[in-house]
């Protein structure tokens, strides 16, 4: 029982600290690049949904929250079709918000096992 406590807990703090990075770069996106209200509702969403799902919380395995919230933004809008909303701009704009460091945006760590390619012969 304490165990779950604790881990609701921490999975507030995480959702709390995703939207405040989103409601930051929301604000900025949407000077620099005309990011609409639309796309902020949807990378909302799509950010609850991760953080509520056990499986796609694996996203989060070595990985900055912030490196997935870029994503999940440049997802919505693209989607909702903000085309001033690049990649390029959101990390531009990441750097003069939050001060994160330059490891996040040139480390990626990523599963030792999960690229291998396949043994020759086979598919």
């Amino acid at each position: 029982k304490q165990a779950e406590k604790q881990l609701l807990a921490v999975g507030r703090r995480m959702w709390m600290r995703a939207a405040d990075v989103l409601g930051v770069l929301h604000r900025k996106l949407r000077v620099s690049c005309g990011m609409t209200p639309a796309s902020l509702q949807r990378a909302t969403r799509i950010l609850r949904r991760l953080l509520a799902s056990p499986t796609a919380v694996q996203l989060l395995h070595n990985r900055h929250l912030h490196q997935v919230v870029m994503c999940v933004i440049f997802g919505a809008s693209k989607v909702e079709g903000d085309s001033g909303v690049t990649f390029k701009a959101i990390v531009a704009e990441h750097k003069g918000a939050l001060d994160c460091g330059e490891a996040l945006y040139w480390s990626v760590g990523m599963h030792k096992g999960a690229s291998k390619p396949p043994a020759s012969g086979t598919q």
